[in-house]
């Protein structure tokens, strides 16, 4: 089985239409073609099936060979990198995954001070994504540490805590309940509210805080920053999720405290898969920020983000 060949599916396998991959492969679309045929030959299974004009769709089989190509072409090109990392001629790359969310002062300061205080020069690559994008990332090899939520069946990463965001009631400024300090989930009874889908990482805590109080929870969306901005622009709406600072960018929005949530109601880890070999300045910058996220300094910054927050709700 030819290593191209693998890359061949792979690529037609994400774009699903032989014209746009022989373009992006630089190779003619027969040879892309006979690539394909002799891979399914040597597999012993059909990968794709023709739909319209040059479109092909995956087959069962071609959807499970894609996850387990795409973990071996990663693995495969992280052992080329690991010597060459040994032979001291590899551009050394972190590629990180995090949540918009993440981005605020603590994690933008644990990030500085490691590139400050790493002996050798590395390149960061960063990915923003939602949390089941990153997991199914970091399991493909397509991300080496993700910071995010957990997620049932996620056994498979070690989960470092880090941060913690508080739930709130977020309301227009001109609600009738945008002066309250903050309230209880007996009081939104017959208010119609905005929050995460099913899909969400908040949404098996959420659903345990709420079981029982009888609320009209429209789960549509999977993330705050989109519920602030409907929240923003619509005197009457209302929505239930985590703040975060990037609720601050909308000046109409007030966010109140739930009475019945604690404080740390969701909590997000810096992520990694378990038993991994990993270039070894991934393996310091996972070794450096278990123990900074542990240092009186971090927990200082972040203590301060909540008190600023609650000053502010």
């Amino acid at each position: 089985m030819r290593t191209e060949h693998l890359y061949y599916f792979k690529c037609l396998a994400e774009v699903l239409n032989y014209t746009q991959a022989s373009k992006l492969l630089y190779i003619g679309q027969p040879t892309l073609s006979a690539a394909i045929k002799n891979l399914e030959k040597e597999v012993g299974a059909t990968l794709f099936v023709r739909s319209k004009g040059s479109r092909v769709d995956l087959t069962e089989a071609g959807t499970c060979f894609y996850d387990q190509v795409t973990l071996s072409l990663s693995t495969l090109e992280k052992g080329c990198s690991i010597a060459q990392e040994l032979d001291g001629s590899v551009q050394k790359t972190i590629r990180l995954g995090t949540l918009f969310a993440m981005q605020g002062k603590a994690w933008s300061t644990a990030v500085a001070k490691f590139r400050k205080e790493c002996p050798v020069d590395f390149s960061l690559e960063t990915q923003y994504a939602y949390t089941p994008d990153m997991l199914r990332k970091l399991r493909a090899g397509a991300l080496d540490v993700a910071f995010c939520s957990r997620m049932p069946g996620d056994h498979d990463m070690e989960h470092v805590y880090c941060w913690s965001l508080p739930l709130v009631l977020a309301v227009h400024k001109t609600h009738p309940l945008a002066n309250k300090k903050e309230i209880s989930l007996n009081e939104l009874k017959g208010i119609s509210i905005f929050t995460y889908n099913k899909q969400s990482s908040v949404s098996s805590k959420l659903e345990e805080l709420v079981d029982g109080y009888d609320l009209d929870l429209k789960r549509n969306y999977l993330d705050d920053l989109c519920m602030s901005s409907f929240v923003a622009s619509d005197p009457d709406s209302v929505a239930l999720f985590c703040y975060s600072f990037l609720c601050d960018v909308y000046d109409e929005l007030v966010c109140i405290p739930i009475v019945e949530a604690p404080r740390d109601f969701h909590l997000m880890y810096m992520t990694y898969v378990k038993d991994r070999r990993r270039l070894k300045v991934v393996q310091e910058f996972i070794d450096f920020m278990s123990e900074y996220l542990t240092t009186d300094e971090y927990k200082k910054m972040h203590e301060e983000q909540h008190s600023f927050w609650m000053r502010k709700a």
